[in-house]
C-alpha cells in the first residue's frame, strides 16, 4: 500500500512538471520574435562558401578586393545551412523556436535544483525568458547564451561536488564557444575568475584569521571540494582556443576590436544608458535589497560574478543580456539558501500534490490543445515571411538580379541590409560583418569609416569617387537618398522603403 501511494506522488510530480514544462513552452513561443535579423543571411552564405573554397581567411562577398574574413561562426554556420537547405525559412525560424523553449526549460531544470519548489522555479523561467526575449534572435547569440549559463551552472557543481564529470562538460562547452562563436570565446575563462577568486580569498583568510570576523555577516567562502581538479580545468581552458581551425583570432581577436570607435553607430555596441533599461534597474535594485536582507549570505563566487555583470553590462548595450540571463536565479538561490525556504516551500508542494490526478492530467490535455491552437491559428509557418518583405529591400534586389550585370556591380548600399544582398550572390559595399571592414584586420582598410563619412553630405562624395560607385541602394528616408538625388543619380526602382539609384 505504500509502495502504491508513493508512486502515486511521484506520478502527480512528473505531470506538474510536465503542466510547467507545457506553460514555459506556450510563453515562449508567444514571445518570440517573428523576424530575422540579417547576421542569418550572411551566415548562410558564409556556409556556402566554405564549402566551396574551406575556411581560407578571405571575403568572397565584397566587391572590394583582398579583404579578410575569419570565419568565426564557421561551425554554427555549418549547423544551420542544411537546415535551411531542407526546409528554407520556415525550418530556421522552428530551429531557433525549439533553442527558446530549451533555454526556458533549462532555466526551469537549474532552478529546481536549487530551491526544490517547482512553483518557484517556474515563475523565475518565466521572467528570464520574458527578459531575454529580445536577445533570442536568429543569430549565433542565442546557442551560445544557454552554453555560458551551463557553464555558470557546472562551474558550481565543479566547486561543490568536485567531480571529473563537470570538468569534462566545462572544456567542452568551451571547445563548442571556440569553434561556434570564437570572438566571445575569452568569456568562458573570464567567467571562471570568481571561482578562482574565491579560492583565493579563502587562502588568504587562513593567514589573516581576524578577517573573517568582518565578512562573515555577508559573506560564505569555502573550499572547492576539488582543488587541484578546479586548477587543472582552467589550465586545460586556456588552450582549449586552440582547438579550433582559427589560428590564434580566438586570443586576440577580443584584444584588436576592442574600442574601435567605429563600432560606436552600431546600437548594440554603444555605451549603455541605464534609464532606458527598465530591468537592469530592477534587477540591480533587487541586487541590492537581496544584500541587505537579514541572514541572507552570498557566496563570494556568485557576489564576485554578479557584480562582474553588472559592470560588464554598463560597457556596451550587448552585454546587459548576460545580466538578465543570471542575476534572477543567482539571487533567487541565494535567499533559498540563506534563508532554508526549501522547508518552507514543501508546504506548497503538499498542496499540489493533494490535487486529484484527474484534474492534473485534464489541466494538461487542456495546456496541449491550446498550444496546438496557437500554433496552427497564429503561426502561420506557410504564409509567414519573418518580416523579410518589410526590413529588406527584396523588389530591389530582384529587380537588379533580373535587369542588371549584377555579379560587376559596384553598389553602394547600407551596413544594415548588406548581408540579404550578398545572400542573392550581389558583390556589397559592406555588411554588418563589422570586423570585415576596419582595419584592424585588414591592413589599413577603414571602410566602416568610409561608410559613416557618407553621412555627411560634405564628405559622402569623396566615398563615392573613391569607391567608384555605379549604383546606390538605400533607404528612400535616409540621409544619402537625399544627396545622391540633389548631385547625379537618379532613381531607377523604388519600393516601399527602398530605392535603387544609378549614376547618371
Amino acid at each position: 500500500m505504500h509502495g502504491k501511494i508513493n508512486m502515486v506522488n511521484i506520478m502527480k510530480k512528473r505531470l506538474i512538471t510536465i503542466i510547467n514544462i507545457l506553460i514555459i513552452m506556450i510563453f515562449s513561443i508567444s514571445i518570440i520574435r517573428k523576424n530575422f535579423e540579417n547576421d542569418i543571411f550572411f551566415d548562410l552564405k558564409t556556409a556556402e562558401s566554405i564549402l566551396k573554397y574551406g575556411i581560407d581567411f578571405k571575403d568572397h562577398f565584397s566587391f572590394i578586393p583582398n579583404l579578410t574574413y575569419i570565419y568565426h561562426h564557421y561551425l554554427y554556420d555549418l549547423i544551420i545551412y542544411p537546415i535551411y537547405t531542407l526546409f528554407k525559412f520556415h525550418g530556421l525560424f522552428i530551429f531557433f523556436l525549439i533553442i527558446f523553449n530549451s533555454f526556458g526549460i533549462l532555466v526551469y531544470y537549474i532552478n529546481n535544483k536549487f530551491t526544490k519548489s517547482r512553483f518557484v522555479s517556474l515563475l523565475v523561467s518565466l521572467f528570464t525568458l520574458y527578459i531575454t526575449g529580445y536577445a533570442f534572435q536568429t543569430r549565433v547569440q542565442s546557442i551560445t547564451y544557454i552554453l555560458f549559463f551551463l557553464e555558470i551552472y557546472f562551474l558550481n557543481r565543479l566547486y561543490e561536488k568536485g567531480e571529473k564529470k563537470y570538468s569534462i562538460f566545462i572544456i567542452l562547452i568551451s571547445i563548442l564557444i571556440a569553434n561556434m562563436h570564437m570572438p566571445i570565446w575569452i568569456l568562458t575563462l573570464v567567467f571562471y575568475l570568481p571561482f578562482i577568486f574565491e579560492l583565493v580569498i579563502k587562502k588568504m583568510l587562513e593567514k589573516f584569521p581576524k578577517m573573517n570576523n568582518i565578512i562573515s555577516d555577508k559573506l560564505i567562502i569555502s573550499y572547492p571540494i576539488n582543488t587541484k581538479l578546479l586548477i587543472i580545468t582552467f589550465v586545460i581552458l586556456l588552450f582549449t582556443g586552440l582547438l579550433t581551425p582559427l589560428k590564434l583570432y580566438p586570443y586576440t581577436f577580443f584584444t584588436r576590436s576592442l574600442f574601435n570607435h567605429t563600432f560606436t553607430f552600431i546600437g548594440e555596441m554603444s555605451k549603455t544608458v541605464l534609464y532606458v533599461n527598465k530591468f537592469l534597474i530592477f534587477l540591480l535594485v533587487m541586487f541590492i535589497l537581496t544584500f541587505f536582507i537579514k541572514n541572507v549570505k552570498f557566496k563570494l563566487r556568485d557576489l564576485s560574478l554578479l557584480i562582474g555583470l553588472m559592470l560588464f553590462s554598463f560597457v556596451a548595450e550587448r552585454n546587459v543580456v548576460f545580466v538578465y540571463l543570471f542575476y534572477p536565479t543567482i539571487l533567487i538561490k541565494t535567499v533559498f539558501e540563506s534563508l532554508d525556504l526549501k522547508i518552507k516551500f514543501k508546504k506548497l508542494t503538499k498542496i499540489f500534490s493533494s490535487v486529484n490526478t484527474k484534474v492534473i492530467t485534464i489541466f494538461t490535455t487542456v495546456c496541449l490543445i491550446l498550444i496546438y491552437i496557437y500554433l496552427l491559428f497564429c503561426m502561420d509557418f506557410k504564409r509567414n515571411d519573418y518580416n523579410i518583405k518589410e526590413d529588406y529591400p527584396d523588389e530591389c534586389v530582384e529587380y537588379i538580379k533580373q535587369n542588371l550585370d549584377y555579379k560587376n556591380i559596384r553598389l553602394y548600399n547600407i551596413f544594415g541590409f548588406g548581408s540579404y544582398i550578398e545572400f542573392n550572390d550581389i558583390p556589397v559595399f559592406l555588411d554588418s560583418r563589422a570586423e570585415v571592414y576596419i582595419k584592424e584586420f585588414n591592413g589599413g582598410y577603414d571602410i566602416i569609416s568610409d561608410f559613416l563619412k557618407t553621412k555627411e553630405y560634405s564628405t559622402y562624395k569623396e566615398v563615392f569617387d573613391k569607391y567608384n560607385f555605379d549604383y546606390a541602394l538605400v533607404n528612400t528616408d535616409s540621409d544619402v537618398y537625399s544627396y545622391l538625388i540633389s548631385d547625379n543619380f537618379e532613381v531607377i526602382f523604388e519600393e516601399k522603403y527602398f530605392s535603387l539609384l544609378k549614376r547618371v
